[in-house]
């Protein structure tokens, strides 16, 4: 009884302003029936349960998405050079890539066979302490992708 409850309330909601001419028939049932309508839609749009946002994941893998989005955010300073944070970066990736080869870039022993590795140009731009532009550092990075990944190919053994 109490589902047709609303449906009787208003169907005599609008008999009644129907009969006492307070509304001519057709606004005496659309009266009630909007309010029924509004009533059904307030009653079935409750608060409900909230669904939860998936917890970020706790794992900070090196290269994630996360290093990604900082590195690009971080890569430019305001006057259009490229900030300490990534020429750190890219420098140990040439630490990495030419530590097979036994070379140093911090030993100045190591000067010749590093720059015959990089290039002359991009070693002493990498050991400056000047902030690089983007392009530079394109370069930088170019040079770092040509160092051949197996030692053997320069003719130093590996250390």
């Amino acid at each position: 009884m109490t589902r047709h409850l609303p449906w009787a309330v208003a169907l005599l909601t609008a008999l009644l302003l129907a009969v006492t001419g307070t509304l001519d028939p057709v606004h005496a049932l659309l009266l009630p029936t909007g309010a029924l309508a509004v009533w059904h839609a307030w009653t079935t749009l409750d608060d409900g349960a909230e669904s939860a946002w998936p917890a970020p994941p706790t794992e900070q893998r090196h290269g994630a998405r996360h290093d990604v989005t900082d590195l690009g955010w971080a890569a430019l300073t305001r006057d259009g050079h490229v900030s300490a944070r990534i020429t750190r970066r890219v420098t140990a990736l040439a630490q990495h890539r030419l530590a097979p080869h036994g070379i140093d870039l911090t030993d100045p022993r190591h000067h010749d066979d590093a720059a015959a590795l990089l290039g002359a140009d991009v070693l002493d731009q990498i050991r400056s302490r000047r902030p690089p532009t983007p392009r530079s550092l394109h370069r930088w990075l170019d040079a770092i992708e040509r160092i051949p990944t197996d030692a053997r190919r320069t003719g130093r053994p590996p250390a």
